[in-house]
Order: structure tokens, then C-alpha cells, then sequence
């Protein structure tokens, strides 16, 4: 049972009731009077937000990929360290949402798809970084999946209402709760309430929601909600049992409110942040003064944990590269181009001063020239279309019609372009932009629009783009442009259209964000040529492609955007010995997957990138990562629909998805790209299982041996399913490092798999037999075994 630190109530009968009121509308003077530190907070993601000088780790998903909780544990630490260095007492993080739709935008921020693997890494990251003293505050709780209408669509302040979220008790509980309640028995000492509803309820606003973690795992941490929208009625949200309002301000609480609101709120809310503060060791070590966050071992961590997370997909034999190879095509964005982290919260300020790019870096590693062609510019916002390439729509003379809306008056203006920046405040809209488009030369034209809001474009007759996004950058990263492809002919106009609202773009005019739209394109060019040339006269042609995401947007499909498909086909004709480097933040279609030697699932790597990538390629160390999600064949194999125009959702049924990522039905029924859980090294393993029942917990050990003459790390999944309970999940990880031709053994021990109960109001072991099947990924059959309560010794039926 736990002692509450005496303290906490000492300090809560010094504190008059106008002291708790303050403190309930953010002023955190009468804690600080007292000794203790305001909880001031600095965005995580993959470092420190806005902190001059943090090392930027790898992603969530590349983290979760090492499969390696012990690493997580210390980067977790490291990520503590930073902040404690840099001043800050509250880290907004880790971030434990699944990743249900493959493309979510924050899908990079988190540990991926599986409820044990992210509770597995979630909670080794608390543990490591409320090691150093600071409080972790987990996010999203709960259910926030998607960016698609989070905050709700339309102008402040008549904003229209977020996302609802319809999901049944047992599918909350047993697969969306379950990445909290580990990082919360993990000692987690706050959580940020989600943006979404659930069951037509804001989380922020819900006692029944906010009471979870208190009545089932006992927690004593305290909430905040996440930024300007998370809470629409504030007294509710008071009385709901929403701790602070927010950090760093009252968060639309007002005096009134909580004037009236009754003293044993106010007391418990201050104990729930008193308890924070004091568990995380603020008091007794309080924060030095803020110095350099980062050091030499941090940026060694980050390349550690880039080589760890990185997935080998496919391999004929041509990596690790040779040391008689004479020459290597590096094509693709492999320089500043590159794509180091995501956008929003997760975002970490980089300079070239601190990067290693990969074309640097392999150059410096490899024995053989490394000679480069830019191939394809990635995912990236193109040159705005000049003036001299616009008419207007009757030909008339040059420029752009915009059609301006302010309340009910409505008016046309001539502009050149189509670059436009609303002024921060403005209520004037260009709602709907026409012009015709004169190309100069004849092929396919690359066209990207970043924007925030929704905008619907069409060129011709065909809708080429139909997306919506908060901002075309969000706070920092890299921007979001919308991507189409579209073939012209040299000196015959085409009308082009933009259909533009508000839709879900927010203006936080301090942070540089309010709405945009940008017209880019790429006219025909010999980019994809000279690629193609300079692979077919190197030794081995390696492709880096890319894909953006943040927070404030979805990706728009799970094809690599732009041209990216079409320099990986050429390229892969012209060399056999092609190694593709995917650089995204989760799954990307891959068309000419068994067209090509070599995949590399990089993710988004971190200021190591580069470093990382040589170590990789030229063999030193080895890929390690296993796939924390799974990569479908095609789109429609997993949950969620593409959000955009008049088809945006405000209600997502989670009830309809049958099962998310390895367990979704089409997966199970079709087979993946590839599976959960799959992973190649550069050395070849061998492994035998064997089980032995404890009660009615099963023990698996997992012997295995490298037949290869490098260092790998053999990792073992093991899968539990009951009879009529659904597909099998991942209950337990076996990492066995294996030092060159060597034998070791590892163990994990599973317990019956654990499932909501109505009638219980909570998860409770099944009853009866179990199957365990310990494999090498989710579509593996394994080694299964079975086992229940009533059995001495599990019966065994080995599977191959």
C-alpha cells in the first residue's frame, strides 16, 4: 500500500483557500513561496522543443523498434536530463496512442500499434526520465488517434466541436487504456487529457474518463489538458476532476468558477500536483540553474537508438556494403532535405552546425566514391508558381481571381500568385481562387499546395488534391504540403480551381501560425535522367525517399509522395543493386518492393541520421529494429478512412475496426506488406523454444545460436491467444545478444491474457486453456504451446 509523502497534507493545511484558488487558475505563487517549483513544462517528442542546443533523438517509432526496453529506459533518462539541465520541471511526454490509422500524423511520435509494445517502451520512458528528478506527463489520454478535426473545424471562436470517438468498454480497456495504465503503474505522475470526445463527451469534461486511472490503478498524479481546445466548458472539466486548467496559464478557467467551486475540489486538485512534485524528487533536488542541455553521450545515445530502431525489410546480400566497391549513387534527399524529425510538439530546433547528413556521412565512412544526383526534392513544398505562368479565368489579362468572404459581403481581388498569408486576426477569406495555368513544356508536372485549412484543388476537370491541415508547418519541422502529379501540354491552358475554408487551420499568431496557401510546382525536368545515368554506372545505387508528418495533419494516403515511386522503379531497372532507405514516420506503400536488393526502414532518425546510416550500410553495426507497426499491402487493410473534403468525420466508430494493425481482419485475412514484429539482421540465427508451466503463468525459454561471424540480436516474440477471445497478441519480448557463433538462452514468463469484464468493472484473467506461439513476428506460426490453471506441464505442438 502506498505512504503518502506527509508533506503533501502538511503543506495542504498551510495553504489558504485563496492560495488554492490560484493555484486552480494556474498562478503557482503560493507553491513557490513554500519551496517547491512551478510546474513549468517544455514540449518531448524526440527532445526538447525549442531548446537551443537539445539533441534531437530518434522518433517514437524508431524507438519502439529497437524492441528494447532497456533502451528506452535510458533514453528516457537522457530526455530527463535535458530538461532538468535546460530548467524545465515537466516534460509533456512520452506519447503512448496507438497507432490505429496508419496515417496519423503523430503516428511518429509514439511506440506504434501493439498496447504491450507501447505500454512495454511508454513506461521503460518514464521510468528513465522521472529518474532524473522531473515529472513526465503521458499523452494523449485517451483515444486520440488522428489529427483529422482533433480541435474541431471552423473559425475561433465559433469553432465547431473535435472529433467523437464511439468505442465500447472492453475495446477501451483492453487495447487503448492499456499504454496508460502501464506507464502509470510505471510511476507516471501526470497525464495530458486528449483534444477528442468520447461517446460525445470531451475527455477534459468526463468524471466517468478521468476517474479510471484513479479507481482502477490507483493513481495519484495530476491532469492538464492539451493546448487552447482540449476544454470548451470549464466548469465541467473543474468538476470532472481536471486538475489545472493548463500549465502556464488559467486555460479559460476564470476567478468566478472557481470562487464557487467547493474547497475539496480545490484541495484535491492542489494534493494531485503537490504529489507530483514532491514524488519526482523536485523538492529534494531541486532544478540547477539551466545551462546546455545536451552532451557527447546523448548524441552517442541517439545514434545507438537510430541504428537499434532501424528495420531491414528486404536483403538479396548486398548490404553490409563491400569493401570492393568502387562506386555508390547516393540519389534522393539525403542532405538538409532529409527528414530528421516530425512536426508540432515533437519537433526539436536543428542547425547544420549540429547535423551530419547522410551524404556527409557516408562519404566520410565509405572506401568507395560516393557520387551524388538529387533524383527526386521528397515530400517537400515546391518553387511557388510565378506570376507570368497565371491568366485570369477569361483570359482577359495576368493574374489570379480570389474570391474574399467576410461575414455576407463577398468580393473579387486580382492577385498574381497564389502565395497568400492571412493577417493574424483577419476575417476575410479567400475562399475560392480561379486562373488559368499556362505550362511551358509538355509532361508531367509535380504540384504541391501548402496550406492550412482545407482546400480542394482541381486541375482540368479532375480533383487533384483534397486535404486538410492546422498550418503548412506546424511550430517546427518540416512543412506539410499536399502532393499531386499532373500531366500538361506546352502552351494550352488549363483552368485550375481551389475550393479554400477554414476548415481545421488555427491561428497562434506568437507561435508564427496562422492560415496559409501556397501553390508549388515542378515543371518537367531531368532529375529522374540523371539518377537513372548515375546508377547504372555505379556499384550499388542507394535511394532515400521521404514522407512529412506532424502534429496538426494527416498524411494524405500511404503512397511516398510526388515522384518518389517513379525514381525508385527507374533507378531499381537501370542498377539490380538498388538499397532504398524509407525515411517516414510509419508505413509507406512499396510497389517495387521485389524489384529492388535492400529496404531500410529509417523513420525519422534524429540529428544521427547520417552517422547512423553509414554505420548501417557499411556494416559496423548492425539494423536492429524490429516493425513496431504493421506495413500493409494497401490502404483499405487497416482502420480508418481518408479525412478529407465533405467526407472529414466528426463521429469515428472504433466499434467497425475489428481489430487494429496485425489484429485488423483484412491483415489477418490478406497477409501484410510486412508483418508486425518482422525485422532482418546481417547475421543468421537459429532458435529453439521450450515452456514450463508455473501456476497458471507459463515460463518460455528461447535458446538460440548465431551462425553467422558478427554480433546480432536475436529477438523472440511471444503470442497469447484464449479459445473464442480473437486473434493472438504480443504478451512478451525476448532479446538474446549473440556475440559472433555463439549460444545463449533468455526467458519471459506470460500470464493469462487479460480481458474487460462488465461485470467486474474491470480486466480479469481468462479462464481456460491458452495458446502461446513464440515467433519471429506477428505471421509467424511458431512454436506454440498451450496452458491453463488446472495443468502441472503445458502441452506442447511445435509449429514451423
Amino acid at each position: 500500500m502506498h505512504t503518502p509523502d506527509p508533506r503533501i497534507e502538511t503543506l495542504l493545511k498551510d495553504l489558504s483557500r485563496a492560495d488554492l484558488e490560484a493555484i486552480a487558475l494556474g498562478d503557482f505563487a503560493p507553491l513557490e513561496a513554500r519551496g517547491l517549483p512551478a510546474p513549468d513544462y517544455v514540449d518531448s517528442g524526440t527532445g526538447l522543443r525549442g531548446v537551443d542546443g537539445a539533441t534531437a533523438f530518434p522518433c517514437g517509432t524508431a524507438l519502439a523498434a529497437s524492441f528494447d526496453a532497456d533502451l528506452a529506459e535510458r533514453y528516457g533518462q537522457a530526455v530527463g536530463v535535458e530538461a532538468r539541465r535546460a530548467g524545465f520541471p515537466v516534460v509533456l511526454g512520452p506519447t503512448v496512442d496507438l497507432a490505429r490509422d496508419p496515417v496519423g500524423g503523430r503516428v511518429g511520435e509514439a511506440f506504434g500499434e501493439d498496447p504491450f509494445l507501447s505500454g512495454l517502451i511508454g513506461a521503460a520512458h518514464v521510468v528513465g526520465l522521472q529518474s532524473a528528478h522531473i515529472v513526465a506527463q503521458v499523452k494523449h489520454y485517451v483515444a486520440y488517434n488522428g489529427e483529422a478535426r482533433r480541435t474541431g473545424f471552423g473559425r475561433e471562436p465559433e469553432r465547431g466541436d473535435s472529433m467523437d470517438v464511439i468505442v465500447d468498454d472492453a475495446t477501451l480497456h483492453d487495447v487503448y487504456l492499456r499504454p496508460f495504465e502501464a506507464a502509470v503503474r510505471a510511476g507516471a505522475l501526470s497525464m495530458m487529457g486528449s483534444y477528442n470526445r468520447v461517446g460525445g463527451a470531451y475527455v477534459c469534461e468526463d468524471a466517468d474518463l478521468l476517474d479510471i486511472p484513479r479507481r482502477l490503478w490507483g493513481w495519484e498524479g495530476f491532469y492538464c489538458p492539451d493546448f487552447i481546445f482540449a476544454v470548451r466548458d470549464p466548469a465541467r472539466a473543474l468538476a470532472a476532476g481536471l486538475d489545472l486548467g493548463a500549465l502556464g496559464g488559467a486555460g479559460g478557467r476564470t476567478a468566478d468558477l472557481v470562487a464557487e467551486a467547493p474547497e475539496e475540489t480545490l484541495r484535491d486538485l492542489t494534493r494531485h500536483l503537490l504529489h507530483a512534485l514532491i514524488a519526482s524528487g523536485l523538492v529534494d533536488d531541486p532544478l540547477p540553474e539551466p545551462g546546455p542541455p545536451s552532451s557527447a553521450d546523448h548524441l552517442a545515445l541517439a545514434r545507438e537508438v537510430a541504428v537499434a530502431g532501424s528495420v531491414l525489410l528486404r536483403n538479396d546480400g548486398v548490404l553490409p556494403l563491400g569493401p570492393t566497391l568502387r562506386r555508390v549513387a547516393l540519389i534522393g534527399p539525403a542532405a538538409g532535405d532529409a527528414l530528421y524529425v516530425g512536426g508540432g510538439a515533437a519537433s526539436v530546433t536543428l542547425t547544420t552546425e549540429r547535423v551530419v547528413a547522410p551524404v556527409d556521412a557516408l562519404t566520410a565512412r565509405l572506401d568507395a566514391e560516393v557520387v551524388t544526383a538529387q533524383g527526386s526534392l521528397g515530400d517537400a513544398a515546391l518553387p511557388v508558381v510565378p506570376a507570368s505562368a497565371w491568366q485570369l479565368p477569361d483570359g482577359s489579362g495576368p493574374g489570379v481571381l480570389v474570391e474574399f468572404a467576410d461575414g455576407d459581403t463577398v468580393e473579387d481581388e486580382v492577385l498574381e500568385r497564389i502565395d497568400h498569408q492571412l493577417p493574424p486576426g483577419a476575417t476575410r477569406w479567400p475562399r475560392r481562387w480561379r486562373a488559368r495555368l499556362l505550362p511551358s513544356v509538355d509532361g508531367e508536372h509535380r504540384i504541391s499546395l501548402a496550406f492550412g485549412g482545407h482546400a480542394r484543388l482541381r486541375v482540368g476537370d479532375e480533383v487533384v488534391i483534397d486535404a486538410c491541415r492546422e498550418a503548412e508547418r506546424f511550430i517546427h519541422g518540416p512543412l506539410y504540403p499536399a502532393q499531386a502529379v499532373v500531366r500538361l501540354t506546352a502552351g494550352v491552358p488549363v483552368d485550375v480551381e481551389i475550393d479554400y475554408d477554414n476548415g481545421p487551420a488555427i491561428e497562434i499568431p506568437p507561435m508564427g501560425i496562422t492560415p496559409t496557401l501556397r501553390l508549388g510546382w515542378q515543371p518537367p525536368d531531368g532529375l529522374i535522367d540523371e539518377a537513372v545515368a548515375l546508377a547504372a554506372g555505379s556499384d550499388v545505387a542507394v535511394v532515400v525517399v521521404n514522407a512529412a508528418a506532424g502534429e496538426g495533419m494527416d498524411r494524405d494516403g500511404l503512397a511516398l509522395p510526388g515522384d518518389q515511386d517513379r525514381l525508385v522503379a527507374r533507378v531499381a531497372a537501370a542498377n539490380p543493386r538498388t538499397v532504398v532507405v524509407v525515411n517516414a514516420p510509419g508505413a509507406v506503400l512499396m510497389p517495387w518492393a521485389d524489384d529492388v536488393a535492400a529496404i531500410v526502414q529509417v523513420w525519422y532518425p534524429g540529428e544521427q541520421f547520417g552517422p547512423a546510416l553509414a554505420d548501417i550500410l557499411s556494416g559496423d553495426r548492425e539494423p536492429g529494429g524490429r516493425l513496431p507497426l504493421t506495413i500493409p499491402r494497401t490502404r483499405d487493410q487497416l482502420p480508418g478512412a481518408r479525412p478529407t473534403g465533405e467526407g472529414v468525420p466528426t463521429v469515428l466508430d472504433y466499434r467497425r475496426d475489428g481489430g487494429i494493425g496485425y489484429r485488423s481482419p483484412a491483415v489477418l485475412a490478406e497477409g501484410a506488406a510486412f508483418p508486425f514484429g518482422f525485422g532482418l539482421g546481417y547475421s543468421r540465427t537459429e532458435a529453439t523454444a521450450s515452456a514450463r508451466a508455473d501456476g497458471d503463468s507459463l515460463t518460455v525459454t528461447v535458446t538460440a545460436t548465431n551462425l553467422g561471424d558478427r554480433p546480432t540480436c536475436h529477438v523472440t516474440q511471444v503470442y497469447v491467444s484464449a479459445e473464442g477471445s480473437g486473434p493472438r497478441e504480443l504478451a512478451g519480448i525476448v532479446r538474446i545478444p549473440l556475440g559472433p557463433g555463439a549460444t545463449a538462452a533468455g526467458s519471459v514468463t506470460i500470464d493469462p491474457p487479460l480481458r474487460w469484464d462488465a461485470a467486474a468493472g474491470r480486466r480479469l484473467p481468462l479462464a481456460g486453456a491458452h495458446t502461446v506461439a513464440v515467433a519471429q513476428h506477428s505471421a509467424d506460426p511458431g512454436t506454440v504451446f498451450t496452458f491453463d490453471g488446472r495443468r502441472r506441464e503445458p502441452s506442447a505442438a511445435p509449429v514451423h
